[in-house]
């Protein structure tokens, strides 16, 4: 019983909190700019199916969380659906598209103004990424320590993966590997990279000074390069421990962070950017791409590496914890709002591209049974990426089910 309320607090609230976090402010983006330009909302919804909390706002928007906290969304007045595949009627004549304009119908609106709306989703999702980068830099420094050459301590062991069936420990020291004395971490990482599926023996030494050594086996994984370029790596499933003394941090200033922040928002944009590239291309594998439990499982080792690290009173812990899922929450942020902008219907960029579509035709959308089988075959292709993702992610967690 205590391990099932350990895991619910390290791994399905932060999942849940993170989440959620993200959807609201994606949702956001588009309920916000929506008001601006005078567009009549029906719901925001924070998560899908049955309503756990809902009210109805002053506006007449009624504001629900959801049973299931996969998603989110904001229905427009005229709004067929939740995901604003097309209106509830199709109006023709001028002057009744001119009063459901003048209502805030969202279909009558003017091309720039559900363009602005559809867009403001993604255009959030990043804003708040380089804000929550900013804060995380602003709060922790810059961190200009040398890992490489820090010693290969083990700070945390990833429970399911090698490290953790061959017994290794947190704080042990690698010494050496089949023999051969390390330089330093970085070494550590070089030689289980390059050692796939091979046994390796590594030296251990623990805090007391007692040497013992271990037979362990990397396990064999895909990864992409900086190039987008698939390879097979070696993975043991440890983090390294680090002492506060061993850590240089440097000051940054209010202004520096938000560089900072920008940065590294548009970092993880143009990786995943070239990665996707890959994968068209043939260079990269999916393997990769991960769903929902994919994210359960990294904000759980988000929190437990945070609280590994963290000092010993509760103010520290919570503190440690906080700043790391902000900057989960700012890596998934920028995910979310990628993804968004792929040329998908029925995800915003699928949206745009109709748009676009329009503009190009002098204004004319195109016909309703074009846009229905178009939403259709993108309704196919989101559940076709998220069966992958999770089977990708059942394959990574339980690697025998492969």
């Amino acid at each position: 019983m205590l391990d099932v309320l350990q895991n619910l607090l390290t791994y399905v609230v932060p999942f849940v909190v993170v989440l959620s976090v993200v959807v609201f402010v994606h949702e956001f983006g588009h309920f916000q700019v929506a008001r601006w330009r005078g567009v009549a909302i029906d719901t925001f919804s924070i998560g899908f199916g049955r309503t756990l909390l809902g009210w109805r706002d002053k506006q007449g928007v009624q504001w629900k969380i959801g049973a299931l906290p996969l998603g989110g969304y904001v229905k427009f007045a005229d709004d067929a659906d939740a995901m604003s595949t097309g209106p509830r009627e199709r109006i023709e004549d001028p002057q009744a598209l001119a009063e459901a304009r003048r209502q805030g119908l969202f279909h009558a609106q003017p091309l720039s103004t559900r363009s602005m709306v559809v867009a403001a989703g993604p255009l959030t999702n990043f804003i708040f990424a380089i804000l929550a980068f900013a804060a995380v830099a602003f709060a922790m420094g810059r961190d200009v320590t040398d890992y490489a050459a820090a010693t290969p301590r083990i700070g945390s062991v990833i429970a399911s993966m090698p490290a953790a069936d061959a017994g290794l420990k947190a704080g042990e020291i690698v010494r050496a590997v089949d023999g051969v004395p390390l330089r330093g971490w970085g070494a550590f990482q070089e030689r289980i990279a390059a050692s796939p599926g091979r046994t390796l023996t590594l030296t251990l030494e623990d805090a007391d000074g007692v040497v013992r050594t271990v037979a362990v086996t990397p396990r064999a994984m895909d990864r992409p390069t900086a190039e987008g370029v698939t390879v097979r790596v070696g993975a043991l499933g440890v983090q390294l421990g680090i002492l506060d003394n061993e850590r240089i941090i440097e000051a940054v200033g209010l202004i520096e962070a938000l560089g900072a922040g920008a940065g590294n928002t548009w970092a993880i944009i143009a990786r995943t950017g070239t990665y996707l590239g890959g994968i068209f291309s043939g260079q990269s594998s999916g393997r990769d791409i991960a769903g929902p439990l994919g994210i359960l499982n990294a904000s759980g080792q988000v929190t437990t590496i945070a609280l590994d690290g963290a000092g010993p009173g509760l103010g520290d812990r919570i503190g440690s914890v906080a700043l790391a899922l902000l900057g989960w929450a700012a890596m998934l942020s920028v995910a979310v709002g990628f993804a968004n902008l792929l040329p998908i219907p029925i995800l915003d960029g699928g949206h745009l591209l109709f748009y676009a579509i329009e503009a190009l035709r002098g204004g004319k959308p195109l016909p309703p049974i074009a846009q229905d089988w178009a939403f259709r075959a993108g309704l196919a292709v989101m559940a076709s990426l998220f069966l992958f993702a999770t089977w990708n992610d059942i394959a990574r967690l339980f690697p025998g089910a492969q």
